[in-house]
């Protein structure tokens, strides 16, 4: 506890420790002193009553990434709390866990959360709320008197069968619901179908370009079609006030992209704040990465740049926290800027370059600062473009090593040599 700022700072690393209502946590003296808490990475868990009762915190949270669960009562009665935000990982929202956040309006649950527990949002100041498809159970009173709740958006296309009491106190003929448009027809069922129901598109033409998109919310993957440089994607929403990919809406929602083999160049902030996207392959043909195009995807773990990229402008990969690998096929390496990678530590990366460019990227600004590795074999995108014995004499694909295994590219897929595809 910092009593120059009230400012109450956790750090270190693994689950954090549970406490109980008659084993408060040391800092609950406090309570009445701290007006903001700052998250370390490093935590694996937000344990029982951590911050419970801290009703003076104000300040946006944010729970670094590598937490895969919020604990109960993590949260409760921390009524001047405005906005959480919920990294990939998480995978449970322990009960009341938010309970009695009276001022907190808008929550956005990541891809791969699975349950939500009881009273886990009751008594909250919520006007909208994101509900994954990965999501398998609410619990009871989960989302009790919530008296501003105007727009549910449930993504999984089976809704979770709930009890009556999840919405209790929740006046349902002010909310709007709001489901694929593949799900539509399966939300008539016990609780669901009490609300106005709506549809979204998940397929739609990209404006200002040839591209069309569709989106899978079960399995979390954005494909995209068509040719051409990519067109800039990120807008602001003064209502809701926050960014969104204005042609791929629920950015919590996306971990995986497929882009087509026509793409020739990723526009401005293109694929900016897919914060659950965990790793991406830059298609062969791709020739310019323009600024901020992967900005802030904090979860992305793993990047395949193509051999015919050539300009990678600033702040590609600014913010992409978790960034551990990057495979960069160029023989010759990319001029860059320091900032393309602002934020990252890249002195713990694995960069993999060609066979015999290691002294070029040792002695190139900015990837010299990585750990850098030799692939195996040398190749534009792998060994050789050669007949496939998966697809016979007419079909051919690329073939090249990734971590030793030997995979084949055809038609902007990977597979095995077996015919499994990879990601």
């Amino acid at each position: 506890y910092n009593p120059s700022d009230n400012s109450l700072t956790i750090a270190g690393t693994g689950p954090m420790t549970n406490y109980s209502a008659n084993n408060q946590a040391p800092w609950f003296g406090y309570n009445d002193k701290i007006t903001k808490i700052i998250l370390e990475p490093g935590m694996t868990t937000i344990g029982d009553y951590a911050f419970y009762g801290l009703t003076y915190v104000a300040n946006e949270i944010d729970i670094p990434e590598g937490v895969t669960s919020i604990g109960d009562y993590a949260f409760d009665l921390c009524t001047s709390v405005r906005d959480i935000y919920i990294p990939y990982g998480v995978k449970t929202i322990g009960e009341a866990a938010f309970g009695v956040c009276t001022k907190l309006s808008y929550v956005e649950l990541p891809y791969g959360v699975t349950s939500i527990g009881s009273y886990a949002f009751a008594w909250t100041g919520i006007d909208a709320v994101v509900i994954p498809a990965t999501v398998s159970s609410i619990g009871d009173y989960a989302f009790q008197n919530c008296p501003n709740l105007r727009w549910i958006h449930n993504l999984a296309t089976n809704p979770q069968t709930i009890n009556a009491n999840v919405f209790e106190y929740t006046d349902k003929s002010k909310i709007t619901l709001m489901v694929p448009d593949y799900a539509y027809n399966n939300y008539s069922k016990p609780q669901w179908i009490e609300f106005e129901r709506r549809s979204f598109p998940t397929n739609y033409d990209v404006e200002n370009s040839n591209y069309q998109l569709a989106m899978n919310f079960e399995t979390g993957v954005l494909t995209l079609t068509g040719t051409g440089v990519l067109p800039q994607g990120i807008e602001y929403d003064d209502d809701l006030g926050w960014y969104y990919i204005s042609y791929a809406f629920f950015t919590s929602q996306i971990t995986q992209l497929s882009l087509p083999a026509g793409m020739t160049g990723i526009g401005e902030e293109s694929f900016a704040g897919l914060y659950s996207l965990t790793s991406v392959k830059i298609p062969y043909g791709v020739a310019i990465l323009k600024e901020g195009a992967f900005w802030s995807c904090s979860a992305l773990e793993t990047v395949e740049i193509p051999g015919s990229t050539v300009i990678i402008e600033d702040k590609v990969f600014a913010d992409c926290r978790s960034l551990k690998t990057v495979y960069n096929y160029a023989t010759v390496p990319q001029t860059i800027n320091w900032n393309v990678f602002d934020n990252v530590d890249i002195s713990k990366c694995t960069l993999y370059v060609p066979k015999g460019s290691k002294a070029a990227y040792k002695a190139a600004n900015v990837w010299k600062e990585f750990i850098i590795e030799e692939i195996a074999e040398p190749g534009k995108e792998g060994i050789e473009n050669t007949p496939s014995p998966l697809w016979g004499e007419s079909e051919r694909g690329y073939k090249f090593l990734r971590n030793g295994m030997l995979l084949i590219e055809r038609n902007g897929k990977t597979y095995t040599t077996s015919g499994t595809e990879v990601r």
